[in-house]
Protein backbone atom coordinates (compact mmCIF):
# COMPACT_ATOMS: atom_id res chain seq x y z
CA UNK A 1 0.00 0.00 0.00
CA UNK A 2 1.52 3.00 -0.93
CA UNK A 3 1.78 5.97 1.72
CA UNK A 4 -0.95 8.22 0.16
CA UNK A 5 -3.76 5.80 0.47
CA UNK A 6 -3.02 4.97 4.21
CA UNK A 7 -2.74 8.64 5.00
CA UNK A 8 -6.02 9.32 3.46
CA UNK A 9 -8.00 6.05 5.18
CA UNK A 10 -6.34 7.65 8.46
CA UNK A 11 -7.59 10.99 8.05
CA UNK A 12 -11.33 9.39 6.86
CA UNK A 13 -11.37 7.55 9.92
CA UNK A 14 -10.50 10.70 12.20
CA UNK A 15 -13.13 12.60 9.82
CA UNK A 16 -15.93 10.16 10.85
CA UNK A 17 -15.22 10.47 14.92
CA UNK A 18 -14.72 13.82 14.94
CA UNK A 19 -16.95 16.38 16.53
CA UNK A 20 -18.14 19.57 14.72
CA UNK A 21 -15.71 21.70 15.75
CA UNK A 22 -13.17 19.58 14.79
CA UNK A 23 -14.93 19.24 11.16
CA UNK A 24 -14.88 22.52 11.17
CA UNK A 25 -11.18 23.22 11.91
CA UNK A 26 -10.64 20.26 9.33
CA UNK A 27 -12.33 22.21 6.60
CA UNK A 28 -11.02 25.65 7.02
CA UNK A 29 -7.45 24.35 7.23
CA UNK A 30 -8.00 22.38 3.91
CA UNK A 31 -10.27 25.18 2.08
CA UNK A 32 -6.70 27.44 3.10
CA UNK A 33 -4.47 25.79 1.05
CA UNK A 34 -7.16 25.84 -2.20
CA UNK A 35 -5.96 29.75 -1.63
CA UNK A 36 -3.68 31.82 -3.79
CA UNK A 37 -0.66 33.01 -1.81
CA UNK A 38 -1.16 36.94 -1.94
CA UNK A 39 2.62 37.04 -3.52
CA UNK A 40 1.67 35.17 -6.31
CA UNK A 41 -1.21 37.84 -7.24
CA UNK A 42 0.69 41.04 -6.82
CA UNK A 43 2.67 42.72 -9.28
CA UNK A 44 6.14 41.84 -9.79
CA UNK A 45 7.18 46.09 -9.03
CA UNK A 46 5.36 45.64 -5.64
CA UNK A 47 7.57 42.65 -5.05
CA UNK A 48 10.52 44.32 -5.95
CA UNK A 49 9.61 46.99 -3.89
CA UNK A 50 9.25 44.59 -1.37
CA UNK A 51 12.35 43.11 -1.94
CA UNK A 52 14.26 46.54 -1.65
CA UNK A 53 12.73 47.20 1.73
CA UNK A 54 13.72 43.59 3.31
CA UNK A 55 17.28 44.55 2.17
CA UNK A 56 17.77 48.14 3.51
CA UNK A 57 16.06 46.66 6.72
CA UNK A 58 18.63 43.76 6.46
CA UNK A 59 21.42 46.21 5.87
CA UNK A 60 20.75 48.24 8.63
CA UNK A 61 19.22 51.32 6.58
CA UNK A 62 15.78 51.80 8.39
CA UNK A 63 14.36 55.03 10.40
CA UNK A 64 12.17 53.57 13.72
CA UNK A 65 8.11 54.71 13.91
CA UNK A 66 9.40 56.33 16.49
CA UNK A 67 11.57 58.58 15.26
CA UNK A 68 9.72 59.42 12.14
Amino acid sequence: MNEVYVLRQQVKQFVDQASEKELEMVYHLLEAGKTNDWWDEIMPAYKEAIDKGIQQRDNGQWISNKLV
